[in-house]
């Protein structure tokens, strides 16, 4: 058929195309129309800063709120933590020993649908006393929307070796 089309010259060309392009709109109609991406992200990173936020402050139902309920864990120094539960008394455990503050810095957030990620790196201070210890790395936030709105459904962080001596990356 290819060689068909090529032989009757230009304008039929031209016709059979509209004709393929006119049956293709027509079978996405008839199965509802394309399906549209979302990209918006700001809920998303709205959600984010919100952790960001409730952590440093060490408000530990702020933090929770975030989490879906069968949210998961997956910290730098191994295992998985399932479960808001689980998260919560992660953070009490910490929050017992240490104050940590964490900067995240985005480099990816995107979206389709009711599932969200956010990908970046982070710097984080940890003081017990007079100490202080830094660990960088990279986090993914996972994300779901739910009829009650956004939640975290997975957070993962690892740990980059050579963490920087202050709290901040260098640029």
């Amino acid at each position: 058929m290819i060689f068909a089309v090529a032989r009757r010259g230009p304008r039929t060309l031209g016709a059979m195309t509209r004709a393929v392009n006119l049956a293709t709109l027509a079978a996405l109609a008839a199965c509802g129309g394309a399906q549209r991406i979302s990209t918006t992200t700001g809920e998303v990173t709205a959600l984010r800063d919100a952790w960001t936020r409730a952590f440093n402050s060490r408000q530990l139902d702020p933090v929770i709120a975030t989490f879906a309920l069968d949210a998961v864990v997956l910290p730098i120094t191994g295992g998985r933590i399932v479960s808001a539960a689980a998260i919560k008394n992660l953070y009490e455990r910490i929050w017992n020993r240490l104050t940590p503050h964490v900067e995240l810095t985005s480099h990816v957030v995107e979206r389709s649908g009711e599932l969200a990620y956010d990908s970046g790196e982070y710097v984080e201070n940890l003081t017990a006393g007079a100490s202080t210890v830094n660990i960088a790395g990279n986090y993914v936030f996972v994300f779901r929307h739910r009829p009650e709105g956004w939640r975290i459904i997975e957070q993962i962080w690892t740990e980059a070796s050579g963490a920087p001596e202050t709290g901040r990356r260098p640029p």
